[in-house]
């Protein structure tokens, strides 16, 4: 008895063991496709190679950098300035001059003194002045090619002259004389030529200009003589302009430049001449004055130009400016004015 329950306990344990087994199996059976198929991804290649696709040999693939297995983009776009239409400008100037002016002497007497024998001869004196001007320019320009230009400088200038009144004998002259100058241009810049190393402007334009001289001295004989002359002229201008580049940078610039201009015009002048000794009222004398000449510079320019576009710029110009009038005088004929010495401007520009 004890013998068969033996034998069946076996058979139990045994049927259990087959049967655990079996199932051990299934399993396996079962998850052995999907291991399969993750197995077939071959592992990465040595050096970073990036894997072929399924059924491809891992060998034959090249060794590519790993900087260069994400599509590269094309750098950005550099940001361009559009040229900008319009662009203003200020400056202020200065001169200090050294020349001749003319004076003219006896055109009021000539008139108040008729039929005294000691009148003195009609006729013009040259004496030598020092001046200083100071003055200050506007610009406007659409498009940066035609420009409108508008300019006004004040000036004094003085000086001592001797020269004779005839009869009356000589005289030591003080002068002064004190002139405003208004102007007003076109001015056409060549657009080909900007941004090259030569440039070039031509221009022409209108200068009005009103001034007061007078003139005191003790003659012998005819005691305190003094002369208050009033003055408006009237020129028309026509000029020109180079300005070449020595040296350039993105901030920087320095170039030579060079300015000149013919002008016409009439200049008007109210004379009054006045005398101690004279009990006669003194008359007032107008004359007159055909005139022409011509003005020119040669200044070294500086630039700087401020911020990433530039459209902000500081310059310097400075150099020497010359002045030379022929002028007529009726009744006494023709003579020269002149005016040179050194001159600068300092001024700003935007572009927008």
């Amino acid at each position: 008895m004890k013998k068969m329950k033996n034998r069946r306990g076996t058979r139990l344990f045994l049927n259990g063991w087959s049967k655990s087994l079996a199932s051990i199996a299934l399993s396996y059976l079962v998850a052995s496709p999907t291991l399969k198929a993750q197995d077939q991804t071959p592992p990465p290649a040595s050096g970073g190679s990036t894997p072929g696709p399924a059924g491809a040999a891992s060998d034959a693939q090249p060794s590519v950098p790993a900087d260069q297995t994400q599509p590269t983009l094309p750098p950005p776009a550099l940001q361009t300035i559009k040229p900008k239409k319009n662009e203003v400008a200020v400056s202020g100037d200065f001169m200090y001059g050294q020349g001749t002016l003319t004076l003219p002497v006896g055109y009021s007497l000539d008139k108040s003194l008729t039929g005294i024998n000691a009148l003195p001869p009609v006729g013009v004196a040259k004496p030598t002045r020092s001046s200083t001007y100071f003055g200050g320019t506007a610009s406007y320009s659409y498009g940066q090619a035609w420009y409108i230009d508008f300019s006004y400088s004040q000036g004094n200038s003085s000086g001592n002259q001797n020269f004779s009144l005839g009869s009356l004998g000589s005289s030591d002259n003080n002068f002064t004389l004190d002139d405003n100058w208004y102007q007003g241009y076109i001015r056409y810049a060549f657009p080909q030529l900007r941004g090259k190393r030569l440039s070039a402007y031509l221009r022409a334009g209108v200068t009005y200009i009103d001034a007061t001289l007078t003139d005191s001295s003790t003659i012998p004989g005819a005691g305190f003589y003094h002369q208050n002359d009033t003055t408006t002229e009237i020129r028309g201008n026509l000029g020109a302009g180079v300005t070449y580049s020595l040296y350039s940078t993105r901030k920087f610039r320095l170039g030579l430049q060079l300015e000149g201009e013919g002008y016409y015009g009439n200049r008007s002048q109210d004379s009054t001449e006045t005398l101690q000794r004279s009990s006669l009222p003194p008359t007032t004398a107008t004359i007159n004055n055909d005139l022409y000449g011509g003005v020119g510079r040669a200044l070294v320019h500086f630039e700087y130009r401020f911020g990433r576009t530039g459209l902000f710029r500081a310059f310097v110009d400075g150099g020497g400016e010359v002045d030379y009038t022929e002028i007529n005088y009726p009744s006494a004929g023709t003579f020269n004015e002149l005016l040179w010495g050194p001159y600068v401007k300092i001024g700003f520009r935007y572009s927008f």
